[in-house]
This record gives C-alpha cells, structure tokens and sequence, in this order.
C-alpha cells in the first residue's frame, strides 16, 4: 500500500476535484432558483472542509490510526477505492444535471418544485446521496483508518436521515412524490420493476 503523503495526495487531488464540481454546478444551476436562496449551507461546507483537512493529515501526522500493509492485494484495494470515487464522480454529475436547481445542502422546497423522474432518479430517489455512499467507501479502502471508518458511518448515519427527512417534506408539499415513492426504491435501484415510473414532472 502507499502510505504518508503519497496515501494523502491522490485524497486531497479526489476531494477537491469533487468539491469543484460540485461549487460549479452550484454556480450553474442557482440562477434559476428564482425567489430561493441559493442551495449552498456554508455551515455544512465549512464542516466538510475541517473533515477533508483532518482526512488529509492524518496519514502524514498520525499514521498509527490507519492500517497498511506491503502486499500487493493492499494496493489492489487503495485502485479499487480510486475505482468507487471515480463512479462516485460520474453517479453525482449525472444526477446533478437532472435534478439542476433543486439540489441544495439542506432539506427543503422551493417554488416551482417538482418530481424529478429522469436519469437516475428514474431508478433510485436518492442518487445524489448514494454518491456520497460511494466517495466515503472509495476514502476509507485507499485509507483504512479510523479517521475514514468514522467518516464512512456519519456519512451513512447523517444522509441516511436527511433521506428520511426529504421524503417526509416532499410528500407533504410537492404533488406526486408519495407515487413516486411506491415506484422507485430509496437507494439500490431494482431493475425488475413491473413498469418504470411515469415522466410527471425530486430527490
């Protein structure tokens, strides 16, 4: 396994083309938020950035908080990791790009909501946040350590809740979205279903 720096590099160079991406498809799609603030919560952006520093250190400063080992299957499974953040990569991009100004870092509703059907969503409700599943999965198999283990359960613990939250708001306040729900699972798509669900007209 790589380990010191040359564990932290491929980290910081994931994470931060990740969050460039996503600032860019923020800037891109809050024009036409209308009368909405825009999506971003700077409260939860500085969060991330205090992890990302922590994620990035600690294989330099406190290496003893993570596993290694020289054998050539330890590699394998640092380039799968690299393999699950690039589809991490491509899962979130394309359910940004479907669900464009309706993606915020907070549960809510703004005018003009509606179901978003398509792409992804047309097989899970929650593609965005099996994204983030991927990434904390794809972090911890290049670092094994309890930094990315804890990492890894808060992202499952935390967007596992903001999923259950979203689904209660918008089934109360955007039309469709309780049929939506009976068609499309939350998060491991079943491609066997019966009929897909129909284009009328989020998370």
């Amino acid at each position: 396994m790589i380990t010191g720096v040359y564990q932290s590099a491929p980290m910081l160079v994931l994470i931060m083309a990740f969050y460039i991406m996503d600032f860019m498809m923020m800037h891109r799609y809050s024009k036409e938020r209308e009368q909405a603030k825009t999506g971003r919560a700077w409260d939860y952006t500085l969060f991330s950035l205090a992890v990302t520093l922590l994620l990035i250190l600690q294989p330099i400063f406190l290496p003893f908080l993570g596993l290694s080992t020289s054998a050539k299957w330890g590699l394998v499974i640092q380039a799968l990791g690299v393999i699950l953040i690039l589809l991490a990569f491509g899962l979130h991009l394309w359910a940004r790009l479907h669900l464009r100004q309706f993606y915020a870092e907070r549960v809510e509703v703004i005018p003009e909501h509606y179901v978003v059907e398509s792409g992804p969503y047309a097989l899970v409700r929650h593609p965005i946040i099996c994204s983030f599943f991927t990434f904390a999965m794809g972090l911890f198999l290049i670092n094994p350590a309890l930094t990315t283990l804890a990492v890894l359960i808060y992202t499952f613990w935390d967007f596992g809740h903001a999923a259950i939250k979203e689904e209660e708001l918008l089934s109360k306040e955007v039309p469709g979205y309780t049929s939506y729900m009976k068609k499309v699972p939350r998060f491991w798509p079943i491609f066997n279903r019966a009929q897909p669900p129909t284009q009328d007209g989020i998370k």
